[in-house]
């Protein structure tokens, strides 16, 4: 527990941000985010930076050094472990220099590191930092080699996002539905959804809510998506079969380091 507490000071997370400047880490302290009249506080994750040096290895997955904005790992070695080659993704375990701290990444697509832009998300973590997990884009430059022979490819990678030691998932709820059935267009019905989200961390979530026949559930009839710290109302049109008597709300929804969960929920039409 002394470790993880030690690591956590350390990344800046809550009380802290990391900001890089002119290549040196610089811990500037904060006052807790979005602070309210009434003494409430929000928790903002600090901005993280790391810029990874790559190349292929034998299996022309990648691998490589890497810095980071994190004084808990400001620098280690990198290298993908698994690919998934229907998303164009891959895992990636990044080990820090002098401890055996890791942590996991998600990265895609692959194939545009070589040049190009692309997102990340910490999905794992080990030791001092099993509990960090974090999410943002990044843009990648080819160095070196030639795009037909992937073995001489150099590349630079650059991330930039946010990262929190918050392994806990956002609340989701439906507090109401309200069904309506239009005159016209024929066979039209608004949904008109009151959600309840919330952050164990005060933050904001972002929610994506789908409506489907449940007979066939992957057929969107209608979708809304946003974001809110506490409630919000999504209104729907949908125009489902003669003969659907019930529909299904499929709600995900994730907070601002890619904790994620789901929500689902008939609803009888009139």
């Amino acid at each position: 527990m002394a470790e993880t507490a030690d690591a956590e000071n350390h990344w800046g997370v809550r009380s802290r941000r990391l900001i890089v400047t002119a290549g040196t880490v610089v811990i500037v302290a904060l006052m807790a985010a979005g602070a309210t009249a009434t003494g409430g506080s929000q928790a903002a994750p600090a901005s993280f930076k790391l810029v990874f040096e790559g190349r292929h290895n034998a299996a022309l997955l990648h691998e490589g050094t890497f810095t980071s904005s994190a004084v808990a790992c400001p620098s280690g070695s990198a290298t993908d472990v698994s690919l998934d080659s229907d998303t164009e993704s891959a895992l990636r375990r990044f080990t820090c220099a002098g401890s055996k701290a890791e942590f996991t990444a998600r990265v895609a697509p692959l194939p545009a590191e070589h040049g190009g832009l692309g997102s990340w998300q910490i999905v794992a973590g080990t030791g001092p930092l099993a509990n960090l997990r974090g999410k943002g884009t990044w843009t990648s430059t080819r160095l070196a080699g030639r795009p037909d022979d992937p073995a001489t490819i150099v590349f630079r990678s650059t991330w930039d996002g946010v990262a929190d030691f918050d392994v806990t998932a956002p609340t989701v709820g439906v507090s109401s539905v309200g069904v309506r059935k239009l005159r016209r267009p024929k066979g039209t019905y608004t949904l008109r959804v009151a959600l309840s989200l919330s952050d164990a961390e005060g933050g904001v979530v972002s929610f994506r809510l789908e409506v489907v026949d449940p007979r066939k559930p992957l057929n969107l009839l209608g979708w809304k998506k946003g974001e809110t710290t506490a409630t919000a109302i999504a209104t729907v049109r949908v125009h489902p079969a003669k003969t659907t008597r019930n529909l299904q709300l499929k709600i995900a929804a994730s907070d601002a380091v890619g904790n994620d969960t789901t929500f689902t929920k008939t609803v009888r039409l009139k």
